[in-house]
């Protein structure tokens, strides 16, 4: 992997220098609407940034001086924080003194693509950006090709989502949009839905192309996805343990959907 910078780095000592503020901006609490204005993700940490680098484009890549002391990496679009002000702006406990400015990848999935997919996973109202982190990074591992979010889901390429997925947010396509209408367009493609309920059943038969459809461990699918659902699946469980994690649950029924 070619990184390296044409250009002598610039070190950034000042916090009140206007690069650093526009950095600093994308990690407050109000970070998402400056990253939706500047349609950019943040991939802090070695091997979040090396992810993105493989298949996003870069804006700016950001080093504490202490970590480009130490380095013998070299870096595109590259700026030297003093590592005060990278602290300032990290979001891990323990620093690791690098991070990167993405563009933010297409969120929709045409009809050419979803032709070609075989398992794909569709969230709706899982608001927890650990758990559709955690389910991205279930679903890349397990084989399922694409992840579709709807209504109330957390956003896909939020630090949280991306640092819970471990880098698989950027190797699967994304599609957000309304729930209804995309099962919609997953069944005119010819995929089985299967969801999951307490009402199901907890055979797992094998289909062609099948879309998971995963709901909130506290409400559930709602009565609206469940009747465009094909096949309810339910997890044997304890009597006495009223639901799973939904991350968890959305692990073993891909399991079972791929290895049964």
């Amino acid at each position: 992997m070619d990184t390296k910078t044409t250009t002598s780095p610039q070190l950034i000592k000042s916090k009140d220098n206007d690069f650093f503020k526009r950095i600093k901006s994308y990690s407050l609490s109000a970070g998402a609407k400056y990253r939706k204005r500047d349609n950019c993700l943040i991939a802090e940490g070695e091997k979040t940034y090396f992810e993105a680098l493989a298949t996003l484009k870069l804006k700016n890549t950001i080093v504490s001086e202490s970590y480009f002391a130490s380095t013998n990496e070299s870096f595109q679009n590259l700026t030297i924080f003093a590592d005060s002000l990278f602290g300032a702006i990290s979001e891990l406990k323990t620093s690791q003194g690098i991070l990167g400015v993405f563009e933010v990848p297409s969120t929709s999935i045409d009809s050419a693509t979803l032709a070609t997919l075989q398992k794909v996973v569709t969230l709706e109202n899982i608001q927890d950006p650990k758990n559709v982190g955690a389910i991205i990074r279930n679903a890349h591992g397990l084989g399922f090709e694409a992840v579709f979010l709807g209504e109330g889901c957390a956003q896909p390429f939020s630090p949280k989502v991306i640092r819970s997925s471990m880098g698989s947010v950027f190797h699967l396509p994304i599609a957000t949009g309304s729930t209804l209408a995309q099962l919609k367009d997953l069944k005119d493609s010819g995929f089985t839905l299967v969801g999951t309920a307490l009402s199901g059943t907890e055979e797992v038969p094998q289909f062609e192309k099948v879309a998971l459809v995963i709901g909130s461990e506290g409400s559930g699918l709602s009565k609206e996805t469940l009747e465009l659902c094909d096949h309810i699946f339910k997890i044997r469980m304890h009597k006495s343990a009223e639901s799973l994690n939904a991350a968890v649950a959305s692990g073993i029924v891909m399991y079972l959907l791929t290895n049964t």
